[in-house]
């Protein structure tokens, strides 16, 4: 099988020719997802050429097209050879072929919101769109949980929290009814417009996860952890300018911030990746004896689990970070210096998942993040971090391209660490 790509207008014509069978099948969608991961939501399939045409093949166009509904995007089956047409007209979806009349150009309808468009300048390679979504929108971020870093944990360092849809958050807890239960399994978390990815520290490999639902709200018992809650100022939009270009994390915090027009800013991303360096632990802090050294090496190897080289390309990964380069915030024990900028303290949890297109222009957070997870589950929950060892330090994370949902921050007063 052969497939040619022809960029017409606001639409991607594809002319298949040879055979599109369960031999072909996955290289024909993979091959589809590369066009519309390079933001071609508009595809005409043009099977003129196509000689065959079996049940594999037809799934896979199946698949194709509902990946197309999701972020309204179009698709049509274009001058069907009269073997195809017959075959499609036999299984009930003739409708797939899109008639001579309506194989012209799409015409790109701008969104009522694209008033608020502006463009940045480019990094890498790498266009940036910004919307304005609130004025003086705003996130108030409070600090739960009394745990300090490789210390035994006692039963006051935990708090229970809810994670409703207006709340976001991240840090080490686990979802047990209460502090005992939790113990042996306290593990990393993201927590994103009411679906909470728990990754279990009893070595446990494959995140948990769950979702509001009727009266059903996520709660954790956490010991350390950072919530934020209030309005996104702006919807931050990146994208590739060519293939092979790609965005440093440390670049898309500084995006954020200029974008935010502040010295500290809290985000959520859905992201495409292009590599991830992080960690996560493989034992829960929770089974810290007086007499264990966790953060010595090397005995942080049983605690900690450390990638040995950048994973998850071409992947897609729910991002939540807290970030500041305002020196009030310095003493705050949950952000991290990055090596990459000085002066810029982060903390970063991403909760990775199958790759999914997303819709063009300006994005609704919750239904774009019901999105992901519908019919998906979680590959993996890491901390992300620089490696800045030299000579075989891995770097930073970086990803293709991206919505990033951002507001300044400020520290809540009330606390309860």
């Amino acid at each position: 099988m052969n497939l040619e790509t022809q960029i017409q207008g606001s639409r991607a014509v594809l002319k298949v020719t040879g055979r599109l069978d369960a031999a072909w099948a996955e290289h024909f969608h993979n091959s589809i997802q590369e066009v519309i991961r390079e933001g071609h939501h508009h595809l005409r399939i043009d099977t003129s050429r196509l000689e065959y045409l079996s049940s594999a093949g037809i799934r896979s166009l199946l698949r194709i097209q509902r990946e197309l509904n999701s972020v309204k995007g179009s698709f049509g089956i274009i001058h069907p050879s009269a073997f195809v047409a017959e075959t499609l007209r036999l299984s009930g979806l003739q409708q797939m072929i899109m008639p001579e009349s309506e194989t012209s150009d799409v015409e790109t309808v701008q969104d009522a919101g694209m008033s608020s468009l502006a463009a940045l300048q480019p990094i890498s390679g790498i266009r940036f769109e910004k919307h304005s979504l609130k004025e003086q929108g705003k996130i108030t971020v409070q600090r739960n949980g009394r745990w300090k870093s490789w210390q035994p944990v006692r039963k006051e360092d935990a708090v229970e929290i809810s994670f409703s849809k207006n709340i976001f958050g991240l840090g080490i807890g686990a979802p047990e009814h209460d502090i005992e239960a939790a113990r042996t399994r306290f593990g990393e978390f993201i927590a994103v417009s009411g679906h909470v990815v728990w990754l279990p520290g009893d070595g446990t490999a494959t995140p948990d996860y769950l979702e509001q639902a009727e009266l059903f709200i996520p709660r954790l018992h956490v010991i350390q952890s950072l919530s934020g809650e209030g309005d996104f100022s702006h919807l931050l939009r990146f994208s590739p300018g060519e293939k092979g270009n790609f965005l440093n994390i440390s670049d898309l915090f500084l995006q954020v911030l200029q974008t935010t027009q502040s010295n500290a800013a809290a985000m959520i991303g859905i992201v495409e990746v292009e590599g991830l360096v992080g960690s996560s632990l493989s034992k829960s802090p929770g089974l810290i004896s007086e007499t264990d050294r966790p953060g010595d090496f090397p005995e942080i190897r049983n605690w900690l689990r450390f990638c040995g080289e950048r994973i998850h390309s071409q992947t897609q990964a729910l991002v939540v970070s807290f970030l500041s380069r305002d020196p009030s915030h310095s003493s705050i024990p949950h952000l991290s210096p990055l090596p990459s900028i000085p002066g810029l303290r982060v903390h970063t949890h991403a909760s990775i998942l199958p790759y999914r297109p997303l819709q063009q222009g300006i994005l609704e957070l919750e239904s774009s993040v019901r999105t992901v997870f519908e019919d998906n589950e979680p590959i993996d929950l890491l901390h992300l971090i620089e490696d800045d060892r030299p000579l075989i330090g891995l770097g930073q994370s970086a990803f293709i391209r991206g919505a990033c949902w951002c507001a300044p921050l400020q520290f809540s007063k009330e606390t309860s660490s």
